[in-house]
């Protein structure tokens, strides 16, 4: 009994221009085609893959640079911290200076560095009141803004990142005031924090003031207690509404603002 060799299979393609030449058709087996339309589905997620790859590469191109321009600013500040350090150092031997030419002529009396005072050991009703409000001019004890308090000082969490300040809920465009005497060490944008003040003061404090709808001064610019140095915002990836989110930092440490928060 003789065995009938399988036929193959083929899908026929007719086409037909719009002018007056002739028709074509041409075939195609039935596993070519099926070959064909393999490879086309391997090739569209592979271009898909590679296009989903580059578009991560993207963006972690993009984190880089945020990173990068963030980092730039950060030892841009540091170096500015460095010259007022070296202004200080300059100011203090100058002073030196004009105390020993003075010697012989006029009693001058020696005046210790603020910064070596301990904080417990002031003695206000001793003190003048000049050098009273002169200490108060320096230490961030006004609130910098009016408002309510939405989240509290955290410096360790179990649910949540740490928290290093307090957040004041305000309508935009509220003014900020400078809580005490001191320099600006940094103004700018961050990606987290919006616009970004970071105050320098006396005795070792460090402000920080973050979502900023303005910045109102500038690097190195002096700033008087109660001066208005921004307007509240909602600026910044990390922020849920219109609030300043404001830390004080003393000796290289955080502290809790709440603490320091005696006048309004």
């Amino acid at each position: 009994m003789a065995h009938r060799t399988p036929q193959k299979k083929y899908i026929n393609f007719l086409i037909i221009p719009d002018g007056k030449e002739e028709s074509r058709s041409f075939r195609l087996s039935v596993g070519m085609v099926r070959f064909l339309i393999v490879v086309t589905i391997i090739l569209f997620f592979l271009i898909s893959g590679g296009f989903i790859a580059y578009w991560k590469l993207g963006s972690l191109v993009l984190e880089n640079n945020h990173l990068k321009e963030e980092n730039f600013k950060l030892v841009k500040s540091l170096k500015q911290v460095d010259q007022l350090k070296e202004q200080l150092v300059a100011l203090q031997n100058f002073q030196k200076k004009i105390r020993s030419s003075f010697e012989g002529y006029i009693n001058v009396e020696e005046s210790g560095s603020l910064d070596s005072v301990s904080w417990n050991d002031l003695n206000f009703e001793m003190m003048d009141i000049g050098r009273e409000r002169s200490l108060f001019n320096n230490i961030p004890s006004l609130i910098p803004v009016e408002g309510f308090i939405a989240r509290g000082y955290e410096p360790s969490s179990l649910i949540s990142d740490a928290h290093l300040g307090i957040d004041i809920a305000a309508k935009t465009d509220t003014p900020i005031r400078a809580p005490a005497d001191g320099v600006v060490l940094f103004e700018g944008w961050t990606n987290d924090g919006g616009n970004v003040l970071i105050i320098l003061h006396s005795f070792g404090f460090i402000t920080v003031y973050k979502h900023n709808q303005i910045n109102l001064v500038k690097e190195l610019e002096q700033v008087r207690k109660g001066q208005v140095i921004a307007l509240l915002g909602n600026t910044g990836k990390i922020t849920s509404g219109p609030h300043l989110h404001y830390e004080i930092w003393r000796n290289s440490q955080p502290v809790n603002p709440i603490n320091y928060l005696n006048e309004r």
